[in-house]
């Protein structure tokens, strides 16, 4: 199933925690696939960071040997809505000022509600908009908001989606509650019926106002989607941060399977 392959991986996630990860417990986009009215989608988010920032000066964990592991509920609501509570949690990877080597803690709570319309041809175009609340080892600002933009097409060979994305934090200082603008991208060419290979782009064009296209941080993936028996999927990839990405090599795994 294509629509839960962005999603899920137990097995590998408790592989990964033995060390650390990056700076998102979701490193995905959001595309065409939403549960249908009463199913349950379950999934389990997985990355490590292999390398990253030593140091913050925000209070946050530094993302060097960092692990995020998110449980992910979510079910449809109406043909096309879909309603989700994310999970996060992290482990330390380094001793640093605000943070301890080995250490677990909650990064927040994060609640969601998705809506895609499929067109002919392939089109799609829809939304995810997000509210979250945040620890003080994951954000600076106590809540944020998300409103992603969803827009892409899939052929029987290709699967290309884009998604841009306006963020805020709420309750932080200044620079935090401005919103912020980022490009996420994706194509996947599908090898076979249970198979895609392709890459994924998240860029940081800065804030509103003060956008710098291309000359902010950039993370770019290969990732491989594979389903699997019992209605379940595999997503997982490796990145490479460049300019000012706070991770700069990343291991991530998503599993999900629906009931």
């Amino acid at each position: 199933m294509l629509r839960n392959l962005v999603r899920g991986l137990p097995v590998l996630g408790l592989m990964l925690s033995g060390a650390a990860m990056a700076t998102d417990p979701e490193i995905m986009l959001h595309e065409n696939d939403t549960a249908e009215k009463g199913e349950l989608v379950t999934s389990l988010h997985s990355n490590y960071t292999v390398r990253g920032i030593r140091a913050t000066d925000d209070g946050t964990w530094p993302e060097q040997r960092q692990t995020n592991l998110m449980a992910e509920f979510a079910t449809g609501l109406a043909p096309g809505w879909e309603v989700g509570i994310h999970l996060p949690i992290r482990r330390a990877g380094i001793d640093s000022e605000s943070s301890r080597s080995g250490a677990w803690g909650a990064s927040g709570v994060m609640l969601r509600i998705k809506h895609v319309t499929k067109l002919e041809n392939g089109f799609f175009y829809g939304f995810n908009n997000e509210y979250d609340t945040f620890a003080r080892r994951f954000d600076s600002a106590p809540r944020g908001l998300e409103f992603r933009g969803i827009l892409g097409r899939e052929t029987d060979n290709y699967r290309m989606t884009l998604n841009p994305v306006l963020a805020r934090g709420l309750g932080g200082d200044e620079e935090s509650s401005k919103y912020e603008f980022r490009l996420d991208a994706k194509v996947v060419r599908k090898i076979s019926e249970s198979m895609a290979l392709g890459m994924e782009t998240y860029t940081r064009w800065g804030k509103l106002g003060d956008l710098h296209p291309g000359s902010r941080d950039r993370v770019v993936y290969l990732v491989g989607e594979f389903e699997l028996p019992g209605d379940s999927a595999l997503h997982v990839g490796i990145g490479h941060g460049d300019r000012d990405a706070p991770e700069k090599t990343v291991l991530k795994a998503v599993w999900s399977t629906a009931f």
